[in-house]
């Protein structure tokens, strides 16, 4: 004697499904974005302006490194501005010494190499407001050996007079530049995010005890995220020399990290262009803002209490949100015609 089952599916009668629209979506975004920056200076922006938008995708690059740590591991550094100042100082001490745009990138990475090798090693042991304190140590750390080497680094002076390769010498060409390594940041860290190591990291953000009893090795997986977060602090670092031509001990300020948390926050932390929305409105008040009012860190900390009780998942993640809750409401609304599910139909299948 056999039971006889009734399964019953929904299935869409057309259109894609939900989740490939809200990807198609966002990519329609991303591309709408990418064409808008790269016709940029086709429109008629001043030197001013592209330089402007250079600076904002270069602070937007260290943001997304920060981004990173704290989205996928839970780890919140507040010392990646001493990573971004050690490349700068060994371009810099690289271009006082004579070497060729080529070898002070090579010095530019051996610093940050080393540089993120001794983070990582120091806080891999360490979680939540340890973490936190143990980057904001060395981050003192490299701030105070700015001042203190001043034969290397030339102490409260720092090092003016970097050059960039010849063919950046232009502005505009320059931009171009930034963009195309801000595109290849973001997207390294966002295939890194969604691969096999960044669902393990965020394994261990969740519970590093159940990780740990599964076998994986949670040092190793910290000590590779700061690894390749802090080659990405790197990167932004050397572009910032480079678009400045000069680099001082302010560079690896707390203040300057402490900025790049605000970046996180107000942009989303664990979205992908979340350190891009909040470089931009920092950038902007920092430096457009600043010219008309004199107390322009007040406006940005009304902002930052603003997006922090009206908007906890940060701009874009609020966004998100509200647009999900959009979608959901209309897919709940009653349908305006006398079929109660006019695009889906239910289909029987008889399992013997």
């Amino acid at each position: 004697m056999s039971n006889r089952i009734v399964e019953t599916r929904t299935v869409r009668t057309f259109g894609a499904p939900r989740r490939d629209r809200v990807q198609l979506m966002n990519l329609g975004l991303l591309g709408a974005l990418l064409v808008a920056a790269i016709a940029l200076p086709y429109l008629g922006a001043s030197g001013f302006v592209v330089s402007l938008v250079s600076t904002i995708l270069i602070s937007a690059t260290l943001a997304a490194s920060v981004n990173f740590l704290a989205g996928n591991g839970g780890m919140v550094s507040l010392g990646h501005a001493g990573i971004a100042a050690a490349s700068a100082y060994g371009a810099g001490w690289a271009s006082r010494e004579g070497f060729d745009p080529g070898m002070q990138a090579l010095f530019a990475l051996g610093m940050t190499v080393f540089v993120s090798l001794i983070y990582g090693l120091l806080s891999m042991r360490t979680s939540g407001i340890y973490f936190l304190m143990v980057t904001l140590a060395v981050g003192m750390l490299i701030y105070g050996l700015a001042f203190r080497l001043s034969s290397v680094t030339g102490g409260e002076n720092g090092i003016s007079g970097i050059q960039r390769p010849e063919w950046m010498a232009s502005y505009w060409i320059y931009y171009y530049v930034v963009l195309a390594a801000f595109v290849a940041a973001t997207a390294l860290l966002y295939v890194v995010g969604n691969s096999p190591f960044g669902a393990s990291l965020r394994g261990i953000r969740d519970s590093e005890s159940r990780m740990r009893s599964l076998g994986y090795s949670v040092r190793s997986y910290k000590l590779g995220a700061f690894m390749i977060s802090g080659s990405v602090a790197g990167l932004a670092g050397l572009l910032a020399v480079w678009h400045t031509h000069f680099v001082s001990p302010s560079s690896a300020g707390v203040d300057r990290s402490v900025h790049l948390i605000v970046m996180v926050i107000l942009g989303g932390v664990g979205t992908l262009l979340g350190p891009l929305i909040g470089a931009a409105v920092v950038v902007l008040v920092e430096n457009v803002l600043s010219s008309h009012v004199d107390r322009w860190p007040t406006v940005l900390g009304l902002i930052f209490i603003l997006v922090i009780l009206f908007a906890r998942a940060g701009i874009a993640g609020s966004t998100r949100k509200l647009f999900r809750r959009l979608r959901a409401r209309r897919a709940a609304s009653p349908p305006g015609d006398s079929d109660p599910h006019p695009t889906e139909q239910h289909q029987g299948k008889d399992l013997q």
